[in-house]
């Protein structure tokens, strides 16, 4: 462990040359800690912070090739289905939820 956090030390004050970095890590770090201790997940967290500026900006970049029509996505038979199958996945359990509190 100590290993570890001496690896992410130098690598934080190693990108700008600067503690700036090493405290935003800590900070970071002492964040991510208070989310563990209060059940919430870490590595989502993590990859929203991680990807979120790319898929930004590639759904920006995409938005303008399809003239702004959010539906463009889904025109292909492929990307429809896809698009159906993940409308199914996020209703069954408010579907489920709502048979539940009816009965």
């Amino acid at each position: 462990m100590p290993v570890i956090l001496l690896f992410c030390i130098v690598g934080s004050f190693a990108i700008n040359n600067s503690l700036f970095g090493v405290v935003l890590m800590l900070v970071f770090g002492i964040i991510a800690f208070i989310m563990e201790e209060n059940g919430f997940p870490v590595a989502p967290a993590i990859l929203g912070m991680v990807l979120g500026s790319m898929l930004e900006e590639n759904f920006i970049s995409s938005m303008i090739k399809a003239d702004g029509r959010f539906f463009a996505f889904f025109e292909r038979p492929i990307a429809g289905s896809l698009g159906v199958l993940t409308l199914i996945v996020l209703s069954v359990p408010l579907v489920r939820r709502f048979f539940r509190a009816a009965m």
